[in-house]
């Protein structure tokens, strides 16, 4: 499920704003009757909390976010199921938003409080959260929800009948995705008996025949107190939000049946397996498994780190050796760290005609090791880098890391991320070649033949332990700046904005906020030429940008990619055929740092053919691959009518659809000569804009007029390009697409109306109410609630 909301002055904000202030008059003990829960562990700003009853909360308080987080897990998933019920608990997550006695339409509630919500199912947990804007009255309604369909969901005959078609649909998008389907059939291979062999969508037969009475006892089963987690992240106040789960939550009554326990393990694999899939499409694709241990075993890091190692790009060995020599589109491997076992993956995807054998052989020789040159201790070092950033990173959005946390609340304890991190920073060289050579073997693979031997080499898979084990050396070291309360309403922040502009004519404006963690962003964008002027007299234009971070004259790809890590930041950069944007995210202290490597990067690249001749492939293969998607048959479908109805008949018109013949031409005819002179032509900064938000270092000005005040050429006059309204006649287009499943319509109309329209904003009301938004849009309550088409 997927849906987002925004409250557009409902009754019920209003009621809920009230309701907010009188609940605030009230003392906070007052209002539990009970002494607060004591801080149980705390890690990182986050503090876990017990209910007598079970319920572990866990909260997250950001004073610097202008947003809340609720997110309740239950530590139940399609490893759960039994024999018949295969899907029942991604149902059943459908089934929690029908309602309950108290709350009728859950969606419509969402919507009238402006919230964004959502709901997943995984193999151990199911998660529902909301997020909004930091609001007490919402709040208190988002855990009272919670509280209340916990225990209290109506789970209907009425609501299944047609909640289990809209599931069925999913399963049969799920069977138009070549790749999801191999990596299931694999799976399933590799897995004879643990039910991680098991979609979480289920079995098509169970999704149509399961019984309401066996779905209303899975929840009742599972749906309780001690075998779920609460968590709140971003801006609330801590103590209220405890009285608050302790009113709501505090009186649930767990079933007096247990929990059901988990005891099926996987046996020792004793010979590779092989897996087939034939289906209509353009890319032959490669993948395989090994069996690995359980998160908690000390073998886990270092396999986290030999995924990494191999998929690194540029670095990593199978990029180096399938991917720059053009042999696959693209390559990875990683480890699958669940709570009882895992497993090892390593892909290919290739080129339409690779020749499968080959591109499967050299895969299989790289990965366990019979064509592979040793690993150097400064890959590891690298990857140990980027575990570090990534993880600082997340550490400044709490939100962010709750999602990460969901994960970890099946393992046992959600410490888990935090010692992981830990144990990452203390693999060596020697570790990942150890495991390496452990578990990549042959015998150990689903993806080959089966073959007798005399003497089988098995890879015995040892059973994790216990997860208080893994985290007792946890060690606290991570001291991380606290942003500032700030409410973003165009007032505050046009009386935040500094504008200016420097000398070399760059336009600036910059609004200084404390941002947890001390980050900062800068947006820097440069405008040039009139629409369809490249586009007609150059090739290349949107080329250039791949390429930036490919190397310059003083720095490697690799090197530019370790200073971004070093300095955890993150560069984007993007140029078409009308301008150019760099985005730099980072923190106070390595702000001006990144903006010398994004300045390097775009003003200094070396543009070398072979990289340009693999990106080229990769998009090539792209285009290929996508000729039988649904939404691409439909577009082909109808693009010589709307080129018509235009008057689009040039390839550089901005309003003219192109064929994928004529996009496959114009790629292929670009040459490594049309990207440079685009660069050496038209990049430069003379019409150039910054916008920085966030902890903004000193020197900002100084450096910025050092690194692009200079960079100048004898550029087109930029005129914006605006697109004008003609009628389009009506006309309906039927594609029959081959060896899909499901079907897709797709209804268009155009109209003469714009933003500065007086009813642009009545129209965006008008879309919100038949089909934008959630559930609770007419197109919705018709199609899908009602009727359960989709």
């Amino acid at each position: 499920m997927h849906f987002a909301v925004r409250c557009l002055g409902h009754l019920a904000c209003t009621l809920g704003l009230l309701a907010a202030l009188l609940s605030a008059a009230l003392p906070v003990q007052a209002q539990s009757g009970k002494a607060l829960p004591g801080v149980v562990a705390e890690v990182e700003g986050i503090s876990e909390y017990r209910l007598p009853n079970g319920l572990q909360i866990l909260l997250f308080p950001d004073a610097a976010s202008a947003s809340t987080t609720v997110n309740i897990v239950y530590r139940v998933g399609s490893v759960h199921e039994n024999y018949g019920e295969t899907g029942m608990a991604h149902l059943l997550e459908h089934m929690l938003f029908k309602g309950t006695p108290t709350w009728g339409n859950i969606t419509q509630e969402f919507a009238a409080r402006g919230m964004r919500w959502n709901a997943t199912t995984s193999f151990a947990r199911t998660n529902y959260f909301s997020s909004f804007s930091a609001n007490e009255a919402t709040l208190d309604f988002a855990l009272q929800l919670e509280a209340d369909r916990m225990l209290n969901s109506k789970v209907a005959r009425g609501d299944l009948d047609s909640e289990m078609t809209v599931v069925r649909n999913e399963f049969e998008g799920g069977e138009n995705n070549a790749f999801g389907v191999l990596r299931q059939r694999v799976l399933s291979a590799a897995f004879e008996w643990h039910a991680y062999g098991r979609s979480t969508i289920g079995a098509r037969s169970d999704i149509e025949g399961v019984g309401i009475d066996r779905l209303q006892a899975f929840y009742h089963r599972y749906y309780r107190p001690d075998n779920a987690t609460l968590m709140v992240a971003g801006r609330f106040d801590a103590a209220r939000v405890l009285a608050l789960i302790q009113r709501h939550f505090g009186a649930l009554v767990n079933p007096p049946e247990q929990v059901p326990k988990l005891y099926t393990a996987e046996p020792t694999q004793d010979g590779e397996r092989l897996v087939t899939v034939r289906r209509v499409g353009e890319q032959p694709m490669v993948l395989a498994v090994w069996h690995i241990p359980g998160m908690t075993h000390p073998d886990a890091p270092a396999l986290s780190v030999l995924g990494s190692m191999l998929s690194a790009n540029p670095g990593g060995l199978l990029f180096k050796r399938l991917v720059e020599d053009q042999r696959v589109k693209s390559a990875f491997a990683g480890a699958s760290l669940q709570a009882q076992s895992g497993w090892f993956s390593a892909v290919a995807i290739g080129m339409k005609g690779s020749d499968v054998s080959a591109v499967s052989s050299e895969l299989m020789d790289l990965v366990e090791g019979r064509k592979r040159p040793p690993f150097e201790a400064a890959e590891v070092e690298r990857v140990r880098n980027e575990v570090a950033s990534g993880y600082a990173r997340t550490l400044r959005q709490p939100e962010n890391l709750v999602m990460l946390l969901t994960e970890m609340v099946p393992l046992g304890d959600w410490r888990m991320i935090f010692a992981q991190v830990q144990r990452i920073e203390a693999v060596t060289l020697e570790d990942v070649e150890r495991v390496a050579k452990a578990y990549l073997k042959r015998s150990n693979r689903t993806q080959g033949l089966y073959l007798p031997t005399a003497t089988p080499d098995r890879a015995v898979v040892p059973p994790a332990p216990d997860v208080a084990e893994a985290v007792k050396d946890l060690r606290l070291n991570t001291a991380m700046a606290q942003g500032e309360t700030f409410d973003a309403t165009p007032a505050n922040l046009e009386a935040r904005v500094r504008r200016s502009t420097l000398p070399s004519g760059i336009r600036l404006a910059v609004m200084p906020k404390r941002n947890r963690g001390e980050s900062v962003l800068l947006r820097l964008s440069v405008d040039w030429a009139k629409p369809g002027e490249l586009a007609r007299t150059r090739r290349g234009y949107g080329h250039v940008s791949d390429l930036v971070f490919e190397g310059t004259p003083t720095r490697t790809r690799q090197q530019q990619v370790d200073e971004m890590t070093r300095l955890r930041a993150a560069i984007r950069v993007s140029g078409g055929s009308q301008g150019l944007s760099v985005s730099v995210s980072a923190e106070r202290d390595t702000l001006l740092q990144a903006l010398e490597l994004a300045a390097d990067a775009v003003q200094n690249p070396l543009l070398p053919q072979p990289a340009f001749e693999r990106i080229k492939a990769r998009q090539v293969a792209s285009l290929q691959a996508g000729r039988q998607d649904l939404g691409s048959l439909i577009g082909q479908a109808w693009r010589g009518h709307l080129n018509a109805a235009r008057g689009a008949t040039e390839l550089w018109d901005p309003r003219y659809i192109s064929s994928e013949d004529e996009q496959l031409e114009r790629l292929r005819a670009v040459t490594i000569d049309d990207v440079r002179s685009i660069h050496r032509d038209f990049w430069a900064a003379n019409n150039a804009q910054v916008a920085v938000v966030g902890s903004v270092p000193d020197g900002l000005e100084a450096a910025l007029e050092r690194l692009f005040g200079s960079w100048k050429k004898p550029l087109p006059v930029y005129e914006r390009y605006v697109s004008s309204h003609v009628p389009i006649p009506p006309r309906r287009f039927d594609v029959q697409a081959q060896d899909k499943t499901g079907a897709e319509l797709n209804m268009v109309s155009y109209f003469a109306l714009n933003r500065q329209h007086p009813d642009y904003e009545p129209m965006l009301l008008a879309v919100r109410m038949f089909g934008g938004g959630n559930l609770d849009n007419r197109l919705a309550q018709r199609i899908r609630q009602r009727e359960g088409l989709s």
